[in-house]
């Protein structure tokens, strides 16, 4: 019988664990995919942030947008760079690479917890049978 105590006792530790990891796992899913479509969103900026900066370079015709002017035929990067700024304000290089480091992040905060719940939730299977086992074993549970 304290055999079967003892069993049991694990048993409601690996659910309260399943339950803490649970709670952990939606946590870190919902910040992970919010972070997603952040970065998402930068990725695109980013898109055509450079395709402004390229046709700045390599442009045929004057450019002009939010008071910078861009000559033809344009070899200047600096020049190139503040018109891709003008043109595409949303984009930023800095809030681009911090949200790639917490995609990082989040992404293996949210894998750690998953695996963490299988694991668990086959240790609860297993602590199930040997519950259920030893308490017939007993007599204390019918079959």
């Amino acid at each position: 019988m304290a055999n079967t105590a003892a069993l049991l006792g694990n048993l409601l530790n690996t659910n309260a664990d399943i339950n803490y990891y649970t709670q952990q796992s939606i946590f870190w899913n919902a910040k992970y995919e919010a972070n997603s479509e952040k970065l998402q969103k930068q990725v695109k900026y980013e898109e055509k942030w450079q395709s402004a900066f390229d046709s700045a370079i390599d442009n045929t015709k004057e450019l002009n947008v939010g008071g910078i002017r861009v000559s033809e035929n344009n070899q200047n990067e600096m020049i190139a760079d503040a018109y891709a700024h003008a043109k595409v304000k949303q984009y930023s290089e800095e809030l681009s690479l911090e949200l790639a480091d917490l995609d990082i992040e989040y992404d293996t905060m949210k894998t750690m917890y998953d695996t963490m719940l299988e694991e668990l939730r086959a240790q609860q299977e297993s602590e199930k049978t040997a519950t259920s086992t030893a308490a017939q074993d007993t007599g204390l549970l019918q079959s």
